[in-house]
């Protein structure tokens, strides 16, 4: 059986909730599905405040996308691990990676489903990461882990871009957990899936692959460079945006 097929047996079965369960979260039924069979429980098993997707809009003007709920990962005890071809490999705590300088980044999260909001992200750019771990010669692409189990794969000539950046706050106060703390990326010329959340590992690899959505469902690209089309940003209310494909900055 190929992944992708078996990724999507796995979506759509039970297989998925008892995985859910003994990492303590719960996962979500194949997105094609438009009536899950139940509501997401708000707790995991121990009672603890679960990440879940949200319908409508929060006070960010954003939704909350979240592949596999779970509770938010403590900043206290958080690491991101760095491994692969890198000459120094290491695990970061949070304090260790907000030594990093500093930047602010203003750019429109563009969403694969057709809706977008600009934000004020506070972080460093991953240029400043990629200098520290030294990438050998081999290590052309990063694989990033995450809390929640997902994964993607970036082109290092994508993370040198110079608005792709790892974020660690939003309006000059820490990320919340519904949208990626401790740690995330932004790459603003991709559609929001490739904007990774809840990071905890990297590995810099000498070949990329698929994400798991891309991986599983057909409509996300393997690239997700934004496309020419139609945006219903929200916060601009009932107001249609034709776009040229690429980052948005019109607006």
């Amino acid at each position: 059986m190929n992944r992708r097929k078996f990724l999507n047996r796995l979506a759509q079965s039970g297989v998925a909730a008892a995985w859910a369960k003994s990492t303590g979260g719960l996962a979500l039924p194949d997105p094609l599905c438009p009536n899950p069979p139940g509501p997401i429980p708000d707790t995991d098993s121990k009672g603890r405040k679960l990440i879940v997707p949200t319908d409508k809009p929060d006070r960010f003007n954003l939704k909350v996308m979240e592949f596999n709920p779970i509770a938010a990962p403590d900043p206290n005890s958080w690491e991101l691990e760095v491994q692969g071809f890198v000459e120094r490999p290491r695990k970061f705590r949070l304090n260790d990676v907000m030594r990093f300088k500093q930047v602010t980044q203003s750019s429109r999260l563009k969403c694969v489903q057709c809706w977008s909001s600009r934000i004020t992200w506070n972080g460093f750019r991953a240029e400043e990461l990629l200098n520290w771990i030294r990438p050998t010669s081999k290590g052309t692409w990063m694989r990033v882990d995450c809390a929640d189990s997902y994964y993607d794969f970036h082109k290092l000539e994508d993370l040198l871009n110079a608005r792709t950046l790892f974020a660690i706050g939003m309006y000059d106060k820490p990320l919340t957990p519904e949208h990626g703390a401790p740690l995330r990326l932004v790459i603003p010329f991709k559609y929001g899936y490739k904007s990774t959340k809840l990071i905890t590992k990297i590995t810099m690899m000498d070949h990329g692959g698929q994400g798991i959505v891309a991986d599983t469902w057909p409509y996300y690209s393997q690239t997700g460079d934004i496309e020419a089309g139609y945006d219903h940003p929200f916060d601009h209310p009932g107001v249609t945006k034709k776009i040229s494909g690429g980052e948005i900055t019109e607006y």
